[in-house]
């Protein structure tokens, strides 16, 4: 009769726990990160009497997350990439929607500007059509800087995006190891608490949205590193990124951590390529820089080709022309890292052959070495030494070297990047054109027409026309706008198709736990009434004795 009750009551108490599981998946359905739990249930160890076994019911061997950890990874990695390539295509929009505006993009401006020089040149003296150029002129200079400034604001968003970014992984780094902890404690009791799990992975999730991770598992804690190998949780410490002053560039932000001494060390960026911050890494390296560098170069053409024509002519007042434009010049930064004391000091030599780029210099082995970073191409130096100290020379540019140099010292080049912040008109008086190519008469109009004639002469780098480089330009932008649109489409798509197979094996379905609780309810009742069959054999059995 005990024998009954006991059985009786093991399928009761698995009821109860099937039933309880049940409950908590449904309670759970909305929870970010839940996986399903399932009770395991085991038939009990049989009892041999007499010459046969018989069974002693069921016992609960504990709860069960459903959950499949390639299926995770492969999830994991595939939003990644999608957090990437959003990320990056967000900050494309934005250029893209201001470089296409109809009837406000540079070339606009540089078309209404040489309209205007048209005009001069069918009526030199006229000085509605000078004041005309000078207006068009000075629209011009604001186009140019507006653009520019535009696109430095977006440099400055990056940067503290990368901050925010930044200290959003640490917070996410202290979350996981401090789950490491709790799990590892609880779990010294026996069975590991599937909330906690629960957690960890959801966290794991959340962080991979900002940078790409991997994950291993090591004595029953998680190890989290980038894909590379930086380590940013071991067990229960955290090793925490910073968003760190480059030490080839003061003007950008880029990742780092602290050494054991405090100092400051920097990851290289090709390290961080899924996340949000390798989508905005690779923006700011493949089309912001570049979209500045030609910028620059479209600026320094225009302005050195419409100068030197307007210096080979005369103006309304007799007088020999001057510049009609300003600009800035080609900059040299420090690395900060160097241990000489040698400056670099950079002019223009050639402004047509001056290339859309920045340039790394080394001092190596009692030579320098120049580097194209647009396309990382090793450039042919001709070093001469002077009495001003050594000159390198290469891509219509001059390098003046003074001080002194120590192995593996470093420079940053920037030849065009910031010239178009000073572009400016060097005078605002009309009579100051010179239109004239010599002293002839106030109709002269011949050099006017040398400088209307620049618009179809290929200036920019010796390549391309003005129209041409910014156009170019434009369509580079709108290209890879629609290709990272396009490659967000395809990765969140196969998001989809992983998340589908994600929740199959780990997500709550609401018809299927409600199959379940009556199935369960059922297993319960039926319970039940074994125990009542025994309750009522025993009250029998006393009866009868009585």
């Amino acid at each position: 009769m005990s024998s009954l009750i006991n059985t009786a009551m093991s399928g009761l108490s698995a009821a109860q726990q099937l039933l309880n599981s049940t409950a908590n998946n449904i309670s759970n359905y909305t929870i970010a990160g839940y996986n399903r739990q399932t009770t395991i249930i085991s038939e009990a160890q049989n009892s041999f009497n007499g010459n046969s076994w018989y069974g002693n019911g069921v016992i609960v061997n504990g709860v069960q997350r459903q959950y499949d950890a390639l299926i995770d990874s492969q999830l994991r990695n595939a939003s990644a990439k999608n957090s990437a390539q959003s990320t990056h295509y967000i900050q494309l929009s934005s250029i893209d929607k201001q470089m296409a505006l109809e009837g406000n993009t540079l070339n606009d401006g540089l078309a209404t500007f040489f309209d205007a020089l048209q005009n001069v040149v069918n009526n030199a003296a006229d000085p509605a059509a000078r004041q005309t150029v000078m207006s068009q002129a000075a629209a011009l200079t604001n186009q140019f800087t507006n653009t520019q400034a535009r696109l430095d604001q977006q440099q400055r968003d990056i940067n503290t995006q990368l901050r925010d970014e930044v200290a959003t992984i640490n917070r996410y780094t202290q979350q996981i190891a401090t789950l490491n902890q709790r799990i590892a404690q609880l779990s010294q009791s026996g069975d590991i608490p599937n909330n906690l799990l629960d957690q960890r992975d959801q966290a794991v999730r959340e962080l991979n949205e900002h940078v790409g991770v991997n994950v291993a598992m090591q004595d029953g804690s998680m190890v989290v590193s980038i894909a590379n190998g930086f380590t940013l949780v071991n067990g229960t410490k955290c090793y925490e990124l910073e968003a760190v002053t480059a030490n080839a560039d003061p003007d950008q932000v880029t990742i780092g951590y602290r050494d054991k001494n405090g100092d400051k060390v920097e990851l290289p960026e090709r390290m961080f390529k899924d996340g949000a911050i390798g989508g905005l890494l690779a923006f700011r390296s493949d089309e912001l820089t570049p979209l500045q560098n030609r910028l620059g170069q479209l600026t320094l053409a225009f302005v050195t080709a419409i100068n030197d024509v307007q210096l080979q002519g005369y103006d309304l007042n007799g007088e020999q022309g001057e510049s009609l434009f300003t600009i800035g010049q080609p900059v040299v930064k420090t690395n900060a890292l160097n241990q000489g004391d040698a400056t670099l000091n950079a002019v223009y030599t050639d402004p047509q052959q001056v290339q859309a780029s920045d340039y790394q210099i080394v001092f190596k082995e009692g030579n320098w070495q120049v580097t194209r970073l647009s396309d990382n191409h090793s450039v042919q130096v001709e070093a001469d030494a002077g009495d001003n100290g050594t000159a390198l020379h290469f891509d219509g540019l001059t390098i003046t070297v003074t001080g002194t140099p120590v192995e593996n010292d470093r420079y940053l080049l920037q030849p065009v990047k910031q010239i178009t912040h000073q572009f400016a008109l060097n005078f605002t008086d009309p009579n100051k054109l010179a239109a004239a190519e010599d002293l002839s008469g106030e109709s002269d109009n011949r050099n006017m027409q040398k400088m209307l004639d620049l618009q179809s002469q290929k200036w920019v780098g010796g390549t391309q026309t003005f129209n041409q480089a910014w156009g170019s330009a434009v369509s580079f932008i709108a290209t890879q706008t629609k290709s990272y649109a396009s490659a967000a489409d395809v990765s969140a798509a196969i998001i989809t198709q992983l998340t589908a197979r994600q929740q199959a094996v780990s997500g709550v379905n609401l018809d299927e736990e409600y199959a379940n609780l009556t199935h369960y309810q059922q297993y319960y009742i039926a319970n039940t009434q074994v125990l009542n069959t025994a309750s009522a054999l025993f009250d029998a059995l006393i009866s009868v004795r009585s």
